[in-house]
């Protein structure tokens, strides 16, 4: 019995991170609200309230998912393949315009006055931080990259150019361009 109740809970939060991301990319960050969300997966807003006490905690959860959707296509690097490409491929949603900048650049605005989504983004930078160490380190063990010196600052390099090319490609539209100077940039940070 145990496991059902948290399949389903699993499910439930599942449904409505996906409502969420749709109701954001829609409505927008500010203007969404957790009635608009209930309404898009047919339950009260009581029933959200439940799993996610805030639109924040939705927004982290929505930036952890996506976190782990683009580290799971890194997996396959740790055996083989090009690094700099494999990484820069992590990024075709943005570079296909599945990410909508405007969502994206409103959320980012909204930190700068709003605590709670400020303290969303710190942990999203944090997570990142600390799963780009460990991939650093995975591939360092694996011999795919020579030794890290200081694999704090790499990391923190390395989620940089990811930061600024996905802001590059969301302002400019220039995706092809992007996408090579992230590859080449990649490849002179991680010396591949």
């Amino acid at each position: 019995m145990p496991k059902v109740v948290a399949e389903y809970k699993a499910q439930a939060r599942a449904r409505i991170v996906e409502a969420a991301s749709a109701v954001f990319h829609r409505k927008g960050f500010g203007r969404a609200t957790m009635e608009d969300i209930a309404k898009e997966i047919g339950v009260s807003k009581g029933a959200l309230y439940l799993y996610f006490p805030t639109k924040t905690e939705l927004l982290v959860e929505i930036q952890a998912q996506f976190r782990d959707r683009v580290l799971r296509t890194w997996d396959a690097l740790l055996e083989k393949g090009d690094i700099a490409e494999g990484i820069a491929h992590s990024m075709d949603t943005i570079f296909s315009g599945e990410v909508d900048p405007a969502v994206w650049h409103e959320i980012a605005a909204a930190a700068a006055a709003d605590p709670e989504i400020r303290k969303a983004f710190e942990i999203d930078q944090k997570e990142d931080a600390k799963r780009m160490r460990r991939f650093l380190k995975q591939l360092e063990s694996r011999g795919r990259i020579p030794k890290v010196e200081d694999p704090d600052t790499v990391a923190q390099i390395v989620l940089m150019l990811l930061h600024g090319t996905a802001v590059r490609v969301m302002w400019r539209g220039q995706t092809d361009d992007s996408r090579r100077m992230l590859v080449r940039a990649l490849r002179y940070v991680l010396r591949t």
